[in-house]
């Protein structure tokens, strides 16, 4: 198979957890360490894509003032990169690359949530290629 051809469906973790912009950061903290992942998609009460939360968010945040008063709302990173479910690996790892991030949303036509692709999603895909060349 051609890298090319390779598609976010193809790689993208579709066990994913989001988060809504009122809930409180620590809940998301919670989630992510239980999950053992770094972020977390935050979502508007239609299930829109509205922004991403860190787990380097969340730090930068305590080491200035603290969490346990905050909402998602005020720490999460607005307008995220985000790739389509058809989008190829070229052009997820250059969106990921020219964004410096390290996970990327993958959405339906709706912007509804429907997979992540992350650092290791990448490696994987690069793994299993050069393994059957």
């Amino acid at each position: 198979m051609n890298l090319k051809e390779v598609t976010a469906k193809d790689i993208m973790s579709t066990d994913i957890s989001v988060i809504r912009k009122m809930e409180k950061v620590t809940a998301a903290e919670i989630m992510m360490i239980k999950r053992n992942i770094g972020g977390l998609p935050v979502v508007s009460n239609n299930d829109q894509l509205i922004g991403i939360l860190t787990q380097r968010d969340i730090q930068l945040s305590r080491s200035i003032i603290g969490t346990e008063a905050f909402h998602v709302d005020d720490l999460y990173s607005k307008n995220p990169v985000k790739a389509t479910i058809n989008e190829n690996l070229p052009s997820i790892i250059k969106k990921m690359n020219d964004n410096n991030i390290e996970r990327i949303p993958i959405v339906n036509g709706n912007d509804h949530v429907v997979g992540i692709v992350v650092t290791k999603d990448i490696i994987k895909a690069l793994g299993d290629f050069f393994q059957k060349s």
